[in-house]
């Protein structure tokens, strides 16, 4: 089966824009080598925006403190709380790096979004990242009201990587009678580390992410875990329970077909699911390109899902 065309607008910015040390094509040439992927994890400038407070909290973590950006609008409301799991292939980003969505989701989303700065492979491979996450999750619960938060409207969003760990969140706070999760907001997730899916096999050059980087992700952060649910949600026998999800996929990207697949099992487990496909978009779309048509619409569609789950 061919691999669907690019959106025109899409391609156009894939060759026009500047990237920055950020490749649009080729990243497992990057995530082969420490060097360049470490340049990855440089912190990015932030953008400012005088309606909403940005602080850095550090409480507890599994392996010493733990840093939590929180973004709440200036308000003195009480607003429900979106736990917030950046991306980047298990092996870079932070929480700067997509600061545009948090401030979006806080603003847009009327909430005090918190992201975490989890622990990154290959140095802290599973379960690192997956424990930072849920403890962060338990913090936000069991302090919401320090932060200004509404403890019974806790949502949970994760972007790529950051979609795998917010999947295994939910699952862990299931399974462990945790706190409770509103909603789950998985944006073209990373779910099956078997990597056996139709769009996985096919996409070896496409832009952005491509087969040969999914498998380093993989091998960097769940190498001999691959079996665990928590570490590949995919894995999970019963989703029955879960919170209701948005599943957001880009249709050119190898880990579409997973996330269509989850959606699915979602779904047929009982749990109101709704699935979103970018026509057209690659991976990462909504962040590389925030002002192209198709991720104003589905950012304006992930907006709307928060906002409809967390002020029913």
């Amino acid at each position: 089966m061919p691999i669907p065309a690019v959106d025109s607008e899409i391609q156009s910015l894939l060759e026009t824009s500047d990237a920055g040390v950020f490749p649009f094509y080729g990243l497992d040439s990057v995530l082969a080598v420490p060097e360049r992927y470490q340049l990855l994890r440089e912190r990015p400038d932030t953008p400012v925006d005088d309606r909403v407070k940005v602080q850095d909290l550090w409480v507890p973590g599994p392996a010493g403190q733990l840093r939590l950006r929180v973004y709440r609008p200036v308000t003195d409301d009480v607003l429900p709380v979106v736990l917030y799991v950046h991306g980047g292939a298990f092996t870079y980003g932070s929480p700067e790096g997509e600061e545009e969505h948090a401030l979006r989701y806080a603003l847009e989303a009327e909430a005090v979004v918190v992201s975490v700065d989890y622990r990154l492979a290959p140095e802290h491979p599973y379960p690192a990242a997956a424990d930072d996450a849920y403890e962060a999750l338990t913090w936000i619960a069991a302090h919401a009201a320090q932060i200004g938060g509404d403890p019974e409207r806790i949502a949970i969003a994760g972007v790529s990587a950051g979609g795998n760990i917010a999947a295994s969140t939910v699952l862990r706070a299931r399974d462990l009678a945790g706190p409770k999760v509103t909603f789950q907001l998985l944006i073209y997730p990373a779910l099956d580390s078997s990597m056996t899916s139709a769009s996985m096999r096919e996409s070896t050059d496409t832009p952005v992410f491509n087969r040969a980087a999914a498998e380093l992700a993989w091998i960097y952060y769940a190498e001999g875990h691959g079996h665990v649910p928590y570490a590949s949600p995919a894995q999970a026998a019963d989703l029955g329970g879960l919170p209701p999800a948005l599943v957001v996929v880009a249709e050119v990207d190898p880990l579409r077909d997973e996330g269509r697949h989850y959606a699915e099992r979602l779904s047929a487990a009982g749990v109101t699911t709704e699935l979103i496909q970018a026509p057209g978009a690659v991976h990462g779309f909504d962040l590389l390109f925030p002002k192209a048509r198709v991720s104003e619409r589905n950012l304006a569609d992930q907006v709307r899902a928060l906002r409809e789950a967390l002020h029913p």
